[in-house]
């Protein structure tokens, strides 16, 4: 994109004003935006227009008690991750709750989720080669937000490697979490030859495995 086109940050910051407004105020008219950030109502359409195209905003009409009726606009679901979540440290307390009442509970948990990980995705990973199965759940991961790509090695040896960990904070405390996605990766794989030579928890770069032929 050229710079012509890249929107200039006085535009992204009315965006994000707009955004805040209808997370706050709840659905608004035209007018009432333009009210709001004393800005005109072409300017206010224009980067509606844009929040509507990325998905960020939607707009439904409505009908008044007099006059014509009139176009309200909304967040979508989509904004929703524009705000900030502490979901990894509520996670995190939950875990030492547990582990504070029965430690078992930890480890209890995290098999349990592990076994609702392959039932979840095993049907995904199908593919008669190692490689085309690595892929595949390669794909699963990329999904869930790891960040994930694989490369094949020499003498058949597949990398999976995933540059993001979306339960870094649970799994830097309690590597239940490192090892169950271990387990996962096995069962789906359906091999016993994969090894972690790399973890983000332990301070890698990336988490790295290596699956044999």
């Amino acid at each position: 994109m050229s710079a012509d086109l890249m929107p200039r940050q006085e535009e992204i910051s009315t965006r994000r004003e707009i955004i805040n407004l209808l997370r706050v105020v709840g659905p608004m008219t035209v007018g009432e935006l333009g009210e709001r950030l004393h800005i005109t109502h072409v300017a206010v359409r224009r980067h509606l227009t844009s929040l509507e195209r990325d998905g960020l905003v939607t707009s439904v009409q409505q009908r008044l008690p007099m006059g014509r009726p009139t176009r309200v606009y909304s967040l979508t679901e989509a904004a929703d991750n524009l705000f900030p979540k502490k979901y990894g440290a509520l996670a995190v307390e939950l875990l030492d709750f547990l582990a504070e009442v029965n430690p078992a509970m930890v480890e209890s948990f995290f098999a349990h989720r592990g076994r609702a990980l392959v039932e979840r995705y095993a049907g995904q990973v199908t593919g008669e080669s190692m490689a085309e199965r690595v892929e595949q759940l390669t794909a699963v991961q990329q999904a869930n937000g790891y960040l994930a790509e694989c490369e094949q090695g020499e003498g058949g040896v597949v990398f999976l490697k995933e540059y993001n960990c979306p339960v870094h904070q649970v799994s830097r405390r309690y590597p239940h979490a490192c090892a169950h996605e271990l387990d996962f990766f096995k069962a789906v794989l359906g091999t016993e030859n994969v090894e972690r030579v790399e973890c983000i928890a332990r301070g890698g770069q990336c988490c790295r495995y290596r699956i044999g032929p």
